[in-house]
């Protein structure tokens, strides 16, 4: 699936009061992920394409880390997405499909009905949240940080989003 989206022209405080007002709901690790000096808002909206898959459409059959889920999207024409991307994505997918697991957290695998929005890390320490994800769970729309290190194994039917990169 491919959606195009505009992303940026805002600030801070007012994106997240449009995300109060839809009653999308954040995890701690978001809130982490939202305060961590290196995300940042553009401050010229940019409209970006995304694609939208399952990790098996990139090839990693038997599933892939983050280092090799970015070097296959490569390949695919796709990169990660700016940090901020997850927030209006979150915004415009107010239809996700409700997951058929209302489990949030605790697994240590990408949660059912879950869509990773592929980003670059904001800090080296994997301690710290790798990234966000949307989730539709009990009626309620979430944007979730994970932690995961460089060697977690992600699996073919977990779904991501990147940017589609533009042709030149």
């Amino acid at each position: 699936m491919e959606i195009k989206l505009t992303i940026g022209g805002v600030g801070r405080e007012e994106i997240l009061a449009r995300l109060q007002r839809q009653g999308i709901q954040l995890n701690d690790y978001a809130r982490q992920w939202l305060g961590h000096p290196g995300f940042h808002l553009l401050d010229q909206p940019q409209t970006v394409t995304l694609r939208i898959l399952e990790l098996g459409a990139l090839g990693c059959a038997g599933g892939a880390t983050l280092p090799q889920i970015f070097r296959l999207a490569a390949r695919n024409g796709l990169s990660p997405c700016a940090p901020e991307t997850a927030l209006f994505l979150r915004l415009a997918l107010d239809a996700q499909p409700q997951s058929t697991n209302s489990v949030l957290s605790g697994a240590h695998h990408s949660p059912q009905g879950a869509i990773v929005v592929a980003s670059e890390r904001l800090s080296g320490d994997e301690a710290f949240p790798a990234g966000l994800y949307l989730r539709h769970v009990d009626g309620i729309l979430w944007l979730r940080g994970y932690v995961c290190g460089d060697d977690y194994l992600w699996q073919p039917q977990d779904i991501f989003a990147f940017a589609v990169c533009e042709k030149e």
